[in-house]
């Protein structure tokens, strides 16, 4: 973990137990003294890669601290997306092959 992920993890820690709520990334970037919302976007998404923390994506204040007592797993975290199911796999039949006929004589000839 880098310093600024060990930073912008503390402070959603002490957000949390001081507010009972996530805070924003609005919050979290004046909070860090950073000078984009960019930033905070990207510590978070290597926070929870990482599997320090979960959220719902494109939902405000939704990020939540995974649970200390456990270790976060070690590698990149599964996806969440539900899995597709299997492609159906249609059979065509193809017909028989049908020589080309022959050429007409030409009458002209």
């Amino acid at each position: 973990m880098t310093p600024k992920q060990k930073l912008c993890l503390d402070f959603i820690r002490d957000y949390w137990s001081s507010n009972g709520f996530a805070p924003s990334f609005d919050e979290m970037r004046s909070g860090l003294a950073l000078k984009s919302k960019a930033s905070i976007a990207g510590l978070v998404a290597n926070l929870e890669e990482r599997g320090y923390v979960e959220r719902i994506p494109n939902l405000a204040r939704s990020i939540r601290l995974v649970d200390e007592a456990s270790p976060p797993p070690e590698g990149p975290r599964p996806s969440t997306t539900p899995a597709l199911p299997e492609p159906k796999v249609l059979k065509v039949p193809i017909p028989d092959p049908t020589p080309d006929p022959e050429p007409e004589e030409n009458p002209w000839s």
